[in-house]
């Protein structure tokens, strides 16, 4: 779960498709879009990737439809905006960029991580374009609350990444500066926490076993740690009437590296409901 602990801004090699660099006002956004057809899919990743890693499913998705993957201000190769920011600000860099990109809706908008949170702040805010959403073991407005308090207590054997990761999520989260994008989490999960209904937009959830498949989690640790995670997953069944969940035992929280099928096979559906007359 390093993308919601830990920002390294690292990324493994991942061939790159074509990209673009577009200013959205006063920074530009470097994105790629690949294929043909309506509706568009959008994605969106977390904070311990660029949009790189999303190339797998950008190629494989782009065979049945339009797919556009960006990087947010201060990210991957574009520019880097004032901070903090917040997550609404975000979200309308990538409203803006769409629209400057002559991009039309309708979305199916894909989250993975923080990008979940983002996603659902977009279907929210521009609800009319968007025709489908899924969710890839994203960020949830509780997480902190519910997971900082019940870490596993600090230890002098501790491996580095371990006590950053316990530093960040039992109050390190709340500095802009513990982000390469200077997120301001307590804005931002404010805002994630104010969404309280999407209607009846289709919409997937993919649950990781991302405690489970975390090694830097002590192994007694991981079963009741991933409880918790289930049951925040959960909860974002309720945000709408169309809302179905899967879960994917093997993978980690980058779902779209250890399992990019699942995610593949979560977006195809709703580009064929989209599609229904």
């Amino acid at each position: 779960m390093n993308a919601q602990h830990i920002d390294r801004g690292t990324t493994p090699e991942v061939a790159a498709d074509a990209v673009r660099m577009l200013d959205v006002g006063g920074h530009r956004l470097a994105f790629s879009c690949t294929g043909t057809g309506s509706p568009t899919v959008v994605l969106e990743t977390g904070l311990g990737a660029e949009s790189s890693e999303w190339a797998f499913i950008q190629r494989g998705i782009a065979e049945f439809t339009r797919v556009c993957r960006y990087d947010r201000a201060g990210r991957g190769a574009s520019d880097p905006a004032p901070r903090p920011r917040t997550a609404s600000q975000m979200v309308d860099d990538l409203h803006t960029l769409l629209r400057i990109a002559d991009i039309p809706g309708p979305y199916v908008l894909v989250g993975h991580s923080f990008g979940g949170l983002l996603m659902r702040l977009y279907a929210q805010k521009y609800a009319s374009s968007v025709c489908g959403l899924v969710l890839v073991d994203s960020m949830h407005e509780d997480q902190f609350d519910v997971f900082g308090p019940v870490f596993p207590s600090p230890s002098p054997s501790d491996p580095a990444p371990w006590r950053e990761m316990r530093a960040f999520w039992t109050g390190g989260w709340r500095d802009p500066k513990s982000t390469t994008e200077g997120i301001d989490f307590v804005a931002s999960l404010r805002e994630g926490r104010a969404i309280e209904s999407l209607g009846a937009i289709p919409m997937h959830v993919i649950t990781a076993a991302s405690f489970l498949n975390q090694p830097l989690v002590p192994p007694a640790d991981r079963a009741p740690l991933q409880q918790r995670w289930d049951r925040l997953q959960k909860t974002f069944l309720k945000l709408s009437s169309a809302a179905t969940q899967s879960f994917v035992p093997t993978s980690g929280h980058f779902v779209q590296r250890d399992a990019p099928q699942a995610v593949i096979d979560a977006i195809k559906p709703l580009i064929a409901q989209a599609r229904r007359p």
